[in-house]
């Protein structure tokens, strides 16, 4: 008997298997015919989407339809080649449900999405469209919206969505760099490496991902409760909400911080660290650098720069700047120019590059990684020069830290645009580096 049941369970272990694997390849097939004609399914879902949906609209920025189509194709792709790969889908899910978390999302709308999903789909298969493959969408769609909403629950269940805020400060870093500082009401607990999107009073919903410039409890241990927080905002050509923060914001705005998100981090296990970046991408990699010398993380770490941003400009906040703009034409302006200078002067000198290279002095950051790396004890800032060309120059590098061997034991971080941060995590694995060990955090 317990022989009989036991191949009868195999049996229909089997048949469970085999069914899953024939949904799948009915999804996949009906997928393959989304990105044959992308525009056909993403026009027929948010024209039925809105259609059906009206009061929904206002979660989707107006003039963001391009964007808003990209990402959702992006997102479809990796969900439909993942869904037979739980280690690789559950935390893709739970990223997703986490950004739309911050919206208010919540189950009657991924039951309306999921809905013109179908609609979708039925438009652009056409004749392949049969009732197999519709139960086999609804099976996954359910599936995939489940896990979303018990996700979401979790994270309900252990703080709000998101932190009211009031700005306290917006100052200009460099010609193209804002900083921007605002005070939550209530603590906010995050980790060195994480990041949080932002939405703006002037702009509701249109929520934008900004890393922590800074490490929790602030510079000299003046924050405790981990309420003012630290972001870099780069103005962008057709970045909407970077240009309001530097052309608009002013201090008292208030604003929305979402729950911190990422796992970025210097990897426990490494005996040396290795952190390479660009642009806004070496904020992150600052607050690690200040985290690890508060707690006494000594280890012997390597910031490698790549230069993709100008360096410090007057440093006058916007609010200020505004002032002036206004003061200048009843003559206040003058008074107040010799001041200005030498706040001017300090905050422009640079630090001495690591490397001698006068390359240090184009990076915004330039200073603050000098003065990290002075208070950490063990840390060198090398500046490699163009971000462009960072992946070369990194493999000279690390081929020269090498010598002759390998990086065997280290670890580390890589922040900045894709194709720069994946070129480089194939460096650092080429040298020898445990690719496990080697955390990368993607903008652009």
């Amino acid at each position: 008997m317990t022989e009989a049941l036991a191949v009868d369970g195999e049996n229909l272990n089997d048949d469970l298997l085999a069914g899953r694997g024939q949904a799948l390849a009915l999804v996949r097939q009906g997928f393959a015919a989304v990105t044959a004609r992308p525009e056909v399914f993403l026009s027929a879902l948010y024209e039925d989407f809105f259609t059906s949906n009206p009061r929904y609209r206002k979660y989707f920025a107006a003039g963001g339809e391009v964007r808003r189509d990209q990402r959702t194709l992006e997102a479809a792709t990796r969900v439909v080649g993942d869904l037979d790969r739980p280690g690789a889908l559950l935390p893709l899910l739970r990223r997703l449900a986490l950004e739309y978390r911050k919206y208010g999302v919540r189950e009657p709308h991924y039951r309306a999405f999921a809905g013109s999903v179908m609609t979708a789909l039925e438009r652009t298969i056409g004749e392949a469209w049969t009732y197999e493959a519709a139960a086999a969408w609804v099976d996954e769609l359910t599936m995939v919206a489940s896990a979303m909403l018990g996700i979401a629950a979790e994270a309900d269940a252990q703080g709000p969505a998101y932190w009211e805020a009031e700005v306290v400060a917006v100052d200009r870093m460099g010609e193209d760099v804002v900083r921007l500082r605002a005070r939550t009401a209530f603590p906010y607990p995050y980790h060195a490496g994480q990041y949080a999107a932002i939405e703006l009073g002037r702009l509701p919903w249109v929520w934008r991902d900004f890393s922590f410039a800074a490490a929790p409890g602030g510079e000299d241990g003046s924050d405790p409760d981990h309420s003012v927080l630290e972001f870099h905002v780069q103005r962008t050509a057709d970045g909407r909400l970077s240009n309001v923060v530097h052309d608009e914001l002013e201090l008292g705005d208030r604003i929305r911080i979402a729950a911190p998100a990422g796992e970025l981090a210097f990897p426990a296990g490494a005996s040396r660290l290795i952190a390479v970046g660009h642009g806004t991408g070496l904020a992150p990699i600052a607050a690690l650098l200040e985290e690890a010398a508060a707690s006494g993380d000594d280890r012997p770490v390597h910031i490698v720069v790549g230069n993709s941003l100008n360096a410090a400009k007057p440093a006058a906040t916007a609010a200020t700047a505004k002032k002036a703009q206004k003061s200048a034409k009843t003559g206040a302006a003058a008074k107040a120019a010799p001041a200005a200078a030498k706040k001017t002067a300090k905050t422009a000198k640079a630090a001495v590059p690591a490397d001698g290279s006068e390359d240090a002095e184009t990076h915004y950051l330039n200073e603050r990684l000098s003065e990290l790396a002075a208070a950490h004890g063990n840390a060198k800032v090398v500046f490699l020069g163009a971000a462009e060309e960072l992946p070369q120059h990194l493999d000279e590098y690390v081929t020269r830290l090498a010598a002759g061997g390998t990086l065997s034991g280290w670890g580390g971080v890589a922040v900045g645009s894709t194709g720069t941060v994946q070129a480089c995590l194939g460096v650092l694995a080429a040298a020898g580096a445990d690719p496990a060990d080697v955390r990368s955090d993607l903008f652009g």
